[in-house]
């Protein structure tokens, strides 16, 4: 169970243990339900479809990312996952019941076995988070950037983020520090963390010293590298070589996500119509102004489109300032509008854009012009979100927050092209519930970065002399 080194494999066992404590869950409900003197026909039901019971369990579990049991996560926020997924479970059963008349298990005997299983499920949890938890003790770090703007959101994240795995002894900015690799000036250092920027020479020279030494690298990705996760082995005559995939759709896998658009946001439009209707009446009624709102946005081929929204900020909001992200607590954004965005009710007109063919459900969120110009300067690899359509949610959106940076979401929406899959969208359409019903992912930029950039003044001035440049 080692985190730095699970074994493969690791999931199914896990998932075969999920299966007996499912298994379980049912027959101590039907213990509790009947004392032991259930219905043979019931119980024979029981036997007959386990298996397809808990593969529906296993299978929402997996949506809910719930066999990520190892590394750096938020215990909470997991437990958290895991409630939801079993209320989701509860409505999957209420389908079944429908669906499936000759599933003759009692709702009575059901809804207890939810409640164990969702109690056994907190326990083994709890265990394998204890078992993970003896290799992820806080560990002495040593960050390692280049004196960039990059370095700076770097250091901000793991001071303000990650102070409850890392005692972090100093900061080392490669451009204004000779840094030399040896046993003797890290002795005391137990994990590197890797900026993408830092020189290809040193990162190598520090994972040699680590995988001597036992000592653990955290290397954040630089954009070639997600690329090359994509890279087939091939050879010519004796030369191994690696053929990297071009990072869009094929045809098929685009028909296929067409499809499953076409069918997802005509199912939620007839859903959410009373939402629509309400929304049309009171935007107006709370703040001066249409209901509706539309932007214009770079899509798919980098071809702009108007992106339709619920209004949530006050009329002509940029007038004076021009294109301006927003914050957390932000004097244009109305009294109404704040519901709206926390709940991502605002997004839903969107469903019409993805009709129209101009946006998918999944997928890089579309920015404004100006943006995309300012990031693409900065970042090089931004051009390939424009290889498919721009969506409603996506990895960067479930995986981060709105006051995750423009590098990190770029990784998470190269890494969803190149892992893309119709699975891999429902997967993250999952997720998304979990988005709008934690509102910390929704909030702005500003307040954060305040507090990061101040922790930040406050450990370079209680820490100079360790390892610290103050350029």
């Amino acid at each position: 169970m080692n985190s730095l080194n699970r074994p493969r494999g690791s999931k199914w066992v896990i998932g075969l243990l999920d299966f007996i404590v499912i298994a379980i869950s049912y027959v101590f409900a039907y213990g509790l339900s009947f004392q032991m003197y259930a219905s043979i026909i019931e119980f024979y039901s029981f036997l007959n479809h386990i298996l397809w019971i808990s593969v529906m369990c296993i299978l929402t579990y997996q949506f809910f990312n719930l066999y990520t049991y190892s590394g750096r996560i938020s215990y909470s926020k997991y437990y958290y996952n895991l409630v939801i997924a079993h209320v989701m479970i509860a409505f999957e059963w209420m389908l079944l019941k429908f669906g499936f008349q000759e599933l003759n298990i009692p709702l009575s005997t059901v809804l207890i076995a939810l409640i164990l299983q969702l109690s056994f499920m907190i326990g083994v949890r709890s265990i394998l988070f204890r078992l993970v938890s003896q290799d992820l003790i806080k560990k002495k770090a040593l960050i390692i950037v280049k004196n960039s703007k990059l370095s700076n959101g770097i250091i901000q994240k793991v001071l303000t983020k990650g102070e409850k795995w890392f005692d972090v002894r100093g900061v080392i900015q490669t451009e204004t520090e000779l840094l030399k690799v040896t046993t003797e000036a890290f002795q005391d250092i137990e994990l590197f963390i890797i900026s993408p920027e830092v020189d290809t020479g040193l990162k190598v020279d520090l994972l040699c010293l680590a995988g001597k030494e036992g000592k653990e690298v955290l290397l954040i990705p630089e954009y070639n590298d997600l690329l090359m996760m994509a890279a087939e082995p091939q050879q010519i005559d004796d030369m191994l070589v690696y053929s990297i995939p071009s990072p869009h759709l094929s045809k098929l896998q685009k028909t296929m996500k067409r499809v499953l658009d076409l069918v997802i946001s005509a199912i939620l439009l007839i859903c959410t119509s009373p939402i629509f209707l309400l929304m049309t009446i009171i935007i107006p009624l709370s703040s001066h102004g249409k209901a509706f709102f539309s932007q214009e946005r770079i899509g798919e081929g980098e071809k702009p489109f108007k992106m339709l929204k619920f209004r949530s900020m006050v009329d002509n909001a940029e007038k004076h300032t021009g294109p301006v992200l927003a914050t957390e607590r932000d004097a244009r954004i109305t009294k109404l509008g704040a519901f709206i965005r926390a709940t991502r009710i605002d997004e839903l007109p969107q469903l019409i854009n993805v009709i129209r063919g101009e946006m998918s459900v999944v997928g890089p969120r579309p920015e404004r012009a100006f943006f995309t110009q300012a990031f693409s300067e900065e970042l090089p690899h931004y051009t390939y979100r424009f290889m498919v359509k721009p969506g409603i949610t996506g990895m960067a959106q479930v995986m981060g927050n709105y006051s995750t940076l423009p590098s990190d979401k770029l990784r998470y929406d190269l890494l969803y092209i190149k892992d893309y899959s119709l699975l891999l969208d429902l997967k993250i359409l999952f997720q998304t519930i979990l988005v709008v019903l934690h509102r910390e992912q929704s909030k702005g930029i500003a307040i954060e970065e305040t507090k990061a950039k101040g922790k930040i003044a406050r450990y370079i001035n209680s820490n100079a002399n360790v390892f610290i440049s103050k350029e």
